[in-house]
C-alpha cells in the first residue's frame, strides 16, 4: 500500500492529440445556409468521398458572405488551437477553401476519410426528430446511427486511447477540427433528411509558427 503523504505537487498536463472545437452557429447564419442550399444544383460528388445522394457547392456569393460572417468563430479557434498546445496566434491568416451542403437519407453514409488544406468544420443545419429518435432507441454498442465519427490512434484497452470518439448532432451544431483528423459518418433507417454544411480553411501566413501542428 502506498503511504499518504501531505505534500503539494506543481505539475501540468502535456496536450495530446487533436484539437476539436464546439460551438452553435448563429441562428441567422443557419437559416440562410439552409434556404440557399435547397437551391444549389451544382453538384460537388467528384470532390468529395461521400456515398450520399445529395452533395452540392455553394455558390461564389453565399460561400464569400458566409466566410466573412464567421470570422469570429476562426479566431476563436485559433485562440483556443494556441491555448491547447501552447503556441503563439501573431500573423496567423486563413483563406477559405470551398464550401458546401450534404442532404444525408436514409441508407446514406460517409466512409473514413480527411479534408483538404488545414483545417475543416461541419456545421448541422437540420437534425429531424425522427432521428433523434432512432438514436435514442438504438441499442448496439456501435456508433449511433447518424452519428459523426473521429478516429484517432490505434485501438488500445484504456478508455483514454480509445480509438473513436463519436457525436450525436443536433440543429445547429458545429464542429471545428484539424483537416487530417479522420472521420465518418454512420448511416440510418429513419425517413427523414440530416442537412450538414462543410468547408475547409487553409493557413497562409506561417511565420513563427515552425512547431505549429497541421
Amino acid at each position: 500500500m502506498v503511504k499518504q503523504v501531505n505534500r503539494t505537487v506543481e505539475y501540468n498536463n502535456i496536450p495530446f492529440g487533436p484539437y476539436v472545437m464546439r460551438t452553435k452557429i448563429d441562428e441567422d447564419i443557419r437559416l440562410r445556409l439552409l434556404k440557399d442550399g435547397k437551391k444549389e444544383l451544382k453538384s460537388y460528388h467528384k470532390q468529395l468521398a461521400g456515398h450520399l445522394t445529395t452533395q452540392l457547392k455553394y455558390n461564389t456569393d453565399t460561400t464569400g458572405w458566409f466566410y466573412q460572417s464567421t470570422n469570429h468563430i476562426w479566431s476563436a479557434y485559433r485562440e483556443g488551437w494556441s491555448n491547447f498546445f501552447g503556441l503563439t496566434n501573431e500573423g496567423v491568416e486563413l483563406n477559405a477553401h470551398d464550401l458546401w451542403v450534404n442532404f444525408m437519407k436514409p441508407g446514406d453514409f460517409n466512409p473514413v476519410h480527411t479534408h483538404g488544406g488545414n483545417y475543416s468544420f461541419v456545421i448541422f443545419l437540420d437534425v429531424p426528430k425522427q432521428l433523434q429518435k432512432e438514436q435514442q432507441e438504438f441499442e448496439g454498442t456501435s456508433a449511433k446511427p447518424g452519428s459523426l465519427m473521429f478516429e484517432f490512434t490505434q485501438q488500445a484497452k484504456p478508455k483514454w486511447a480509445m480509438t473513436g470518439q463519436a457525436f450525436l448532432p443536433s440543429t445547429g451544431d458545429m464542429l471545428v477540427f484539424p483537416a487530417l483528423l479522420q472521420h465518418w459518418v454512420v448511416p440510418f433507417k429513419t425517413k427523414c433528411t440530416r442537412i450538414s454544411v462543410s468547408g475547409n480553411l487553409e493557413v497562409m501566413n506561417r511565420q513563427n509558427l515552425s512547431h505549429d501542428f497541421f
